[in-house]
């Protein structure tokens, strides 16, 4: 028997957005897209950033494999910026970055832990190296998560 793949859309009218990346900037048009999906409801916007732990030393985490401090840094002003962009248009919003080593699984937990109704991301067409590379982690993110992802392309 063949299975159908669920297609999954966006609610009209969520009251909880989640707005998630894996350490890259926000692109206008991912923050564009939440506040269309948005529209007159004014949900909560929450914003996530991960901050990339990379592996571990014989086992055992080793603190040059945790980002620095510079890099929580980066990851913070990201987040604020678009906290502050989305709170001049009105809405609320609250922003939180998460160091680990598994993005997808981060980002499908605080979507479960805000109460999301949507998950929205921007995702690079991918390259075939990065597919040889298996580094969509939008698409995992996509994949592991319960709620609903919305998927902004992004121009290269």
């Amino acid at each position: 028997m063949e299975e159908r793949k669920r297609e999954r859309t966006a609610p009209s009218s969520p009251s909880v957005i989640l707005l998630a990346t894996v350490g890259e900037p926000f692109d206008k048009v991912v923050v564009d897209r939440a506040v269309t999906l948005a529209g007159k409801s004014h949900p909560v916007i929450h914003v996530l950033s991960i901050a990339r732990i990379w592996g571990t030393a014989l086992g055992l985490q080793h603190p040059s494999l945790r980002p620095s401090k510079r890099e929580w840094q980066v990851q913070a002003e990201l987040v604020a910026d678009v906290v502050k962009q989305l709170e001049r248009r009105g809405f609320t919003s609250k922003g939180r970055v998460v160091a680990t080593r598994n993005p997808a699984k981060a980002i499908a937990s605080e979507a479960i832990a805000t109460k999301a109704d949507v998950v929205i991301m921007g995702r690079h067409r991918p390259t075939l190296w990065s597919r040889l590379q298996r580094q969509d982690e939008t698409g995992r993110v996509a994949r592991r998560s319960r709620i609903v992802v919305d998927i902004v392309q992004l121009d290269v």
